[in-house]
């Protein structure tokens, strides 16, 4: 299993915090299938990674985080 968490708008959006899916697929593909292809900007991390290689291949037993941008002071 994929596990997917959502943050900020992003969760607000998809109406969920987290979800799973099955099977190895290239990180845009995870993307599309919750919902979240067409959320811009987006910041993406796979096992607490920041990644921008959408064509990454994501596998059984990780975990990718969907958040918006967020700034700090």
């Amino acid at each position: 299993m994929i596990n997917i968490l959502f943050f900020g708008m992003v969760a607000d959006r998809v109406g969920q915090q987290s979800t799973t899916l099955q099977g190895d697929m290239m990180l845009a593909d995870v993307i599309a299938a919750v919902g979240c292809a067409d959320i811009k900007p987006l910041l993406v991390a796979v096992n607490q990674e920041q990644v921008t290689d959408m064509s990454m291949m994501v596998k059984d037993g990780d975990e990718v985080a969907l958040m918006p941008p967020f700034s700090g002071g």
